[in-house]
């Protein structure tokens, strides 16, 4: 220890900088090579997903390593010391920056960060961040969604002629059963991918390289299904029987209706907040719209059908011939049938429609 930083400086970086950012990287052969910082990935847990605000919370487990050639020693002239363990305070360490992200937390308690320097001036540490993150959401089959968000990091305090950057995933978290683990309730983590990508502005001067996770979150559906796609079929199917029930005054029939309006609007207004306010009209939200305009023409058509009947029915009674007769006793019990049955279709139908995205989805 005492040799290694007799002439160490822990404030200054070992990145070599004498190099004309204006020429293309490797223009100088004898340079020394770019000062790598690679970003390592082994764990991953999603904390919360807020719809509204398109905002994404995750912990991620990590550890960073970099090259510093004042660190290297020969082991054999030190009993074969490889590898040392110490506080980072006693050597420089890279400062990584978020890039679009909301707000970044680093778990680590500031006195106890440790390091681990080997013989050939290679650094490790380990990092637990928990990240807030902007994620533009398509939530256009909502509640069957998913979502795809970034997470990045750079080093913006250094030019990409001075530093290369790179980034990896464990092997061991590459496992649909390990991903069962990292999302929560609602959503389950589908994929998980890295790679560098590179912000330019071009410039020449201003370019970055961003050390990306993309992780891929799909939504569980079961909890919209059972409490609001299932209930509403149910209740749409309840209500029409209501309205067109036989031997049943208008008013009654008009309360069945409006009651079941005004239950649609309230779900309408619950999924509103549930989910950003974007220009297209989710999955669940056409379902219930659906739902809601088949109870508007079921309450509808009962009110033609109760003022037609009102009308018609005593002129054709007042002239006795069989095709009146048959026209008095169509435009009674059996045309509202007709109806009734019609619009119990289409409510079967939207159900098993939005049933089948989800059994689509799960193939």
């Amino acid at each position: 220890m005492s040799d290694l930083f007799q002439n160490y400086d822990s404030t200054v970086a070992p990145v070599y900088t004498k190099l004309d950012i204006s020429k293309p990287i490797g223009y100088n052969p004898l340079a020394p090579p770019r000062f790598n910082y690679t970003v390592y990935l082994y764990y991953l847990k999603l904390v919360e997903v807020i719809e509204p605000e398109e905002k994404v919370s995750v912990v991620l487990e990590m550890a960073e390593y970099w090259y510093d050639p004042r660190l290297a020693w020969d082991a054999s002239s030190y009993g074969d010391i490889q590898m040392l363990h110490m506080r980072q305070d006693r050597v420089w360490s890279p400062t990584i920056a978020s890039f679009r992200i909301n707000e970044i937390a680093d778990f680590r308690d500031q006195d106890f960060r440790m390091v681990c320097v080997e013989n050939t001036g290679h650094v490790y540490t380990s990092l637990t961040l928990k990240v807030s993150l902007n994620c533009p959401m398509n939530v256009g089959r909502f509640p069957y969604d998913s979502q795809t968000c970034v997470i990045q990091f750079c080093m913006p305090l250094f030019f990409m002629q001075h530093v290369e950057l790179f980034n990896s995933i464990y092997q061991g978290i590459l496992n649909k059963t390990i991903w069962e683990k990292m999302g929560n309730s609602e959503w389950d983590l589908v994929n998980l991918t890295n790679r560098v990508e590179l912000l330019s502005y071009n410039d020449g001067v201003g370019d970055m390289q961003l050390a990306t996770f993309e992780i891929k979150i799909q939504r569980n559906p079961m909890y919209y299904i059972y409490m609001i796609v299932f209930p509403s079929f149910i209740i749409n199917a309840l209500s029409i029987i209501g309205v067109f029930m036989r031997k049943t005054d208008k008013m009654s029939k008009l309360n069945v209706g409006l009651t079941n309006i005004m239950t649609m609007t309230f779900i309408l207004g619950v999924m509103a907040d549930k989910i950003p306010k974007t220009g297209s009209i989710p999955l669940l939200g056409i379902y219930i719209i659906i739902n809601l305009f088949i109870m508007i023409f079921a309450v509808g058509i009962t009110t033609i059908l109760g003022e037609l009947q009102k009308w018609a029915i005593p002129k054709l009674k007042a002239k006795k011939s069989g095709l009146n007769r048959k026209l008095e006793y169509i435009l009674g019990d059996p045309l509202e049938t007709i109806c009734m049955a019609v619009l119990e279709f289409v409510n079967l139908a939207n159900f098993f429609v939005m049933i089948g995205f989800w059994i689509s989805d799960s193939d």
